[in-house]
């Protein structure tokens, strides 16, 4: 689980990252990442897993899998950073390593 300074919560803050962040494709994730996107408060991360993922506990399930993949990933991100992170439908069927997610992040903040 997430601490609730590392979630985020409003609309605003969606549509933000998603509109001026850079999108990151890893097997079964869209990621958008917005470096600087809070300052100097710390990262947050937010989640969309649709209903084309399953049905309420097919989605629940994705959902903790991905907070607890993203959990160690938001630590090793420049401060400030928002995430929106969308569940793709075969996310079921694929590892979720937290390793070639950073590194995938990290390879597109420093471009």
């Amino acid at each position: 689980m997430l601490a609730s300074q590392h979630r985020m919560s409003s609309t605003r803050d969606f549509q933000s990252a998603r509109r001026n962040g850079k999108k990151v494709l890893i097997p079964g994730l869209v990621i958008h990442i917005f470096p600087g996107m809070y300052g100097t408060a710390p990262s947050r991360m937010g989640l969309t897993v649709g209903k084309d993922c399953g049905n309420a506990v097919q989605r629940h399930r994705v959902s903790r899998r991905i907070r607890a993949a993203m959990g160690p990933v938001l630590s090793l991100l420049p401060t400030g950073t928002g995430l929106v992170v969308k569940a793709l439908p075969q996310v079921h069927t694929l590892p979720l390593d937290p390793r070639a997610i950073t590194e995938a992040l990290l390879l597109k903040v420093h471009r």
